[in-house]
């Protein structure tokens, strides 16, 4: 269970940037913008070792900083304002461990695990994002030195195990969050978001010029993958568990939606992918053709369960609807060329949440749940409209610009619209899509 800290200072910033417009059915401008607006409460003034303003969750949960909920508030907001979003990724510089771990959250303190414990580490994707608009190759480094640091503490013995080579984890390391005992539960959603850090690692490597580098890390992520696949995954099941590395067993029990995971980067070979996907598109277990979206335990688990009313620990990641869980399995299927399953994903969970941005979602009702204005949901409602439904990416680095939209079914034989995403300095670009099986695409850059 999250320990909420006393509500905290609130800062608005004044950023001066143009707002994005949109042109999708069934969302207004208005609630578009209240996504930003969310974000704008979110943001917080210098706290508990940070000494830059940053975004804490939302709500109750005050002013204070969680490295995945400060990291997930910028995924969406970053397109709008990278200028903050580098300052308050920053600020995780100057938190980090010796050893190299970035504590769970400001006040480092649960109980007597702080030492050996982390978040599960969404950060290498966040600023990966955040650096690759931007370049400014001093800042790149710096963030390069830091999740170099944080990507060896993953690997050294305090969290892998080393009869299998995986990565353990304990509370908010995963989800579902009650594993508390040290080295003895390996879970897949941990070990592909520390498999992807690699391969993040790599290409910032690569930016940087450090080559040899880059091919440790290419060969860290070949490791990982092929070890995730070798002991997490069932082939009778089709499906993969998370894995009790003292006794052998998978946890077959917990068939939780983070086996959807491995989509990300290509995990999952060629081979399993058609398997899983079709495990995802049974409606009895996950609601992928339900009005509200996925749900992270299929309905016929002993653990799912709706949650009312706060977050209530591990039990409300057992049934209700997270955009945190949706965004990487969409991501992940784009990843793997099932372009209309990630727009479908996408679509249906930006429309459960449009203008609802509450921390989860009950999948019976479609009712917000937690804190009702919620910085990770609005962001990343924000960034599966702009990167996943009209597929737009902007690189700094070498100043590519390509659009590659995921559309839903839904959208089939209408035109949807996306103005002023920022490119750069004073450059947008506005991008009008005839959607269809093979989307007809119009760009122009201002």
């Amino acid at each position: 269970m999250r320990v909420f800290p006393q509500p905290g200072l609130y800062v608005k910033i004044q950023t001066g940037v143009a707002m994005i417009k949109i042109d999708l059915p069934g969302i207004s401008q208005e609630q578009f913008e209240d996504a930003f607006n969310v974000l704008e409460e979110c943001k917080a003034v210098p706290a508990l070792g940070f000494t830059d303003p940053f975004m804490g969750p939302g709500g109750v949960y005050g002013n204070c900083w969680w490295e995945r909920d400060t990291s997930l508030t910028l995924n969406g907001y970053c397109w709008l304002d990278n200028a903050f979003a580098m300052k308050a990724l920053y600020n995780f510089t100057r938190v980090q461990k010796e050893n190299g771990r970035i504590p769970l959250y400001g006040y480092d303190r649960v109980g007597d695990l702080d030492a050996e414990l982390s978040a599960i580490p969404v950060i290498f994707d966040t600023a990966y994002r955040i650096c690759r608009r931007t370049a400014d190759k001093a800042y790149v480094r710096d963030i390069y030195e830091m999740l170099s640091k944080y990507f060896d503490w993953w690997m050294s013995p305090v969290k892998r195990d080393p009869s299998t080579g995986l990565v353990c984890g304990i509370f908010e390391e995963t989800d579902p969050s009650d594993y508390t005992e040290q080295l003895t539960c390996a879970p897949v959603d941990l070990n592909v978001r520390v498999c992807a850090g690699a391969e993040i690692l790599s290409k910032i490597a690569d930016f940087l010029g450090e080559t040899e580098e880059m091919l440790l890390y290419k060969k860290r992520f070949c490791e990982l993958r092929d070890i995730i696949n070798r002991f997490l995954w069932d082939e009778e099941e089709g499906f993969y568990y998370t894995l009790n590395v003292k006794t052998g067993k998978l946890l077959k029990q917990r068939p939780y939606n983070s086996a959807f995971d491995t989509f990300s980067y290509r995990i999952v070979p060629e081979n399993r992918a058609a398997r899983l996907l079709e495990k995802l598109k049974d409606n009895s277990k996950y609601g992928y053709y339900n009005k509200y979206g996925i749900t992270t335990a299929p309905f016929d688990s002993p653990e799912f369960c709706e949650t009312t009313g706060d977050y209530k620990g591990w039990t409300s990641w057992s049934g209700n609807i997270w955009t945190f869980r949706n965004e990487i399995i969409a991501k992940g299927l784009r990843d793997c060329g099932f372009f209309e399953e990630a727009g479908h994903i996408a679509w249906q969970t930006v429309m459960t949440f449009n203008g609802n941005y509450a921390e989860f979602i009950n999948p019976s009702t479609g009712a917000g749940q937690g804190v009702k204005r919620y910085g990770w949901s609005a962001s990343e409602y924000i960034e599966l409209i702009i990167e996943v439904i009209f597929g737009i990416d902007w690189c700094a680095w070498d100043n590519s610009f390509s659009v590659s939209p995921c559309i839903p079914e839904e959208l089939y034989g209408k035109t949807v619209s996306i103005f002023g995403v920022s490119l750069g300095g004073a450059k947008t670009a506005d991008v009008t899509v005839l959607c269809g099986p093979e989307p007809s695409v119009r760009c122009e850059i201002r």
